[in-house]
């Protein structure tokens, strides 16, 4: 990869967030640069902190990719909704097509940070070779590139189904659309491929303490820069139907508090992580985990990755105008269904709306809906501060995608549990009190789906799990009501199916129902068309035709609620061929 004189500067001062964020200006920029200005591999790779140089400026490149990120994985789904104000393009990919100059459908700017992760790669394992890196500092630095470049492939996947593979160190991006060098893998061996490479990256857990890429840099903490990788082998395994081993991954992120806090004894313990019941961000907090500043205290029990956006550097917060009610901007707008959800929720105190919705998720503006988790800290009286956080993986997030595999591995009162009122109150069938003896209750049993929430004092239990509250039950959303007796014959213990069939009618049931409460509580953060397309998928493959009947009820819910249910019934129409599920890999 070829560097500009300036990042050595940004090195030699100690890594400064100057140029971390410069650097994502314009991806275009790294490949694009004057002879004069070109340094080679030796000059950039020296020691441990130009190491960390090219990492930050991986990981702050990928910040130039978040208007894309939500865009492909917010519009194509059925949370998210296009206003008037909004070009073709954008237009494009809300009716699930796509021309082929549509710039938020081009895969380079992903390829170009691939490409960038690529060389780093390859030149970590010279300065191993050369001694010019421990091999423990190696470990590290590799794996926290290694993991990224995953995660975007396997965000490529999610929206290409077959793109190239490419691990070369390439200096011509334009390189990788030549199918006779990288020819492309289908998403299934792309997922075969990314889990066999990121299993294999030498540091799986969370940094050390004392790792030079654990720094503050301009007043921003870099210790939830990097992406988790548990969770992201989570994800693939979740990806490629095994529940199994993506449970176990994500249990290890779930209970990552033991490693943090050693001593088990303090609020950040059992809060970290664990949807417990701390009030600064749970009930009319809950906006505060996207209201609070990058790296407040009381948001990071909730946040596990997040990058942030700087007035004082490129690129400024795209969210803004594509969000925000005001001249120039206003894009996208929230869907008309899910307003609708949120407003029509009863709390249970029996008042009306969903502390996730007006206020919190969504505002109104102008007179108009404008999407909140992106620029609830801006002022249109002070236009040029959008200062903010782009948060890419979080507690709630890790909850679902667990209670995922929790409930196609037959755990569903583990899963009822964490999405509504905590693991406690799922397993306390007799209404134990606190001073009653709940030995043996209040507690899941079996790795991994063990986890321990017991609360009593006769005999006396404040076990790790006891403030997990659950996500409905943290904002006030009533518990959801399962009639056993629609699938279990009750007369006998243990429970058994009453059919064959029945185990598969529980198990869609309560994916249905994972994916209301995954929409109140996730909106517009990326992670809709995923979860709609993985669902899909399975279903697809499972009974050919229910995964098409699934998505074109989902999206063409959204054409519905607001009035254009001719418009839905034309997109429906598209979804009714599961290629075009997929965008097309458009690189001319």
């Amino acid at each position: 990869m070829k560097m500009i004189t300036s990042f050595i500067k940004w090195l030699q001062r100690a890594l400064g967030l100057f140029l971390i964020l410069s650097l994502l200006n314009s991806c275009q920029k790294t490949f694009d640069i004057k002879p004069d200005n070109v340094l080679d591999a030796s000059q950039v790779y020296r020691d441990v902190n130009e190491a960390d140089g090219a990492i930050f400026g991986i990981y702050g490149q990928v910040v130039g990719l978040s208007e894309q990120y939500v865009v492909l994985n917010e519009l194509r789904g059925d949370l998210m909704d296009v206003t008037a104000n909004a070009d073709k393009y954008l237009v494009e990919l809300n009716q699930e097509t796509s021309s082929k100059d549509n710039p938020y459908a081009d895969p380079r700017p992903f390829y170009k940070v691939i490409l960038n992760c690529n060389d780093a790669l390859y030149n970590f394992q010279l300065m191993l070779r050369d001694n010019r890196m421990t091999q423990a500092d190696f470990d590290i630095r590799y794996s926290a590139v290694g993991a990224i470049r995953s995660w975007l492939y396997l965000e490529l996947g999610i929206q290409y189904g077959t793109i190239p593979y490419v691990t070369n160190a390439l200096t011509d991006v334009d390189a990788v659309k030549n199918q006779a060098n990288y020819p492309r893998l289908g998403f299934a061996a792309l997922l075969d491929t990314l889990t066999a490479f990121t299993e294999n990256l030498p540091a799986k857990l969370p940094f050390p303490a004392g790792t030079s890429l654990l720094t503050t840099i301009d007043g921003y903490a870099t210790d939830k820069f990097f992406i988790p990788i548990p969770l992201l082998l989570g994800d693939l395994y979740l990806w490629k139907g095994d529940y199994t081993r993506a449970a176990t991954y994500y249990h290890v992120m779930m209970d990552y508090s033991n490693t943090l806090y050693p001593a088990m004894n303090s609020e950040q313990f059992y809060e970290t992580y664990k949807v417990a019941y701390t009030a600064n961000i749970n009930g009319a907090n809950w906006s505060n985990i996207f209201v609070q500043p990058y790296g407040e205290r009381y948001s990071n029990y909730e946040i596990m990755w997040d990058l942030p956006f700087a007035d004082d550097f490129a690129p400024e917060n795209p969210f803004i105008k594509l969000f925000y009610n005001q001249t120039g901007g206003y894009l996208l707008k929230p869907s008309q269904m899910i307003i609708n959800e949120w407003d029509n929720q009863i709390r249970t105190d029996s008042t009306p709306g969903d502390y996730r919705g007006a206020g919190a998720s969504y505002k109104m503006v102008a007179g108009q809906p404008v999407v909140n988790k992106f620029s609830s800290n801006f002022d249109p009286l002070n236009p040029f501060v959008k200062a903010d956080k782009w948060i890419l993986y979080r507690a709630a997030l890790l909850h679902f995608h667990y209670s995922e595999c929790a409930i196609h591995d037959g755990r569903t009162t583990l899963a009822y549990g964490l999405m509504n009122n905590g693991i406690r109150g799922a397993f306390n069938p007799l209404g134990l009190s606190q001073t009653d003896d709940v030995t043996d209750y209040e507690q899941s049993i079996g790795a991994p789906y063990d986890f321990d929430a017991r609360m009593g004092d006769y005999p006396s239990y404040r076990a790790h799990w006891y403030r997990n509250t659950g996500i409905n039950t943290r904002v006030s959303v009533p518990n959801e009501i399962i009639d056993s007796a629609k699938y279990y014959d009750t007369t006998v213990l243990p429970r058994q199916f009453l059919t064959a069939s029945s185990k598969d009618s529980l198990e869609k049931d309560m994916m249905d129902d994972l994916l209301h409460y995954a929409a109140m509580e996730l909106a517009f953060e990326g992670n809709r068309w995923p979860d709609l397309l993985r669902i899909a998928l399975r279903r697809e493959k499972q009974k050919p035709g229910s995964g098409v009947t699934f998505l074109q009820e989902r999206i063409g819910a959204k054409f519905k609620a607001s009035g254009r249910a001719d418009l839905g019934a034309m997109v429906s129409s598209r979804l009714a061929d599961p290629k075009n599920w997929f965008l097309p890999f458009n690189w001319d």
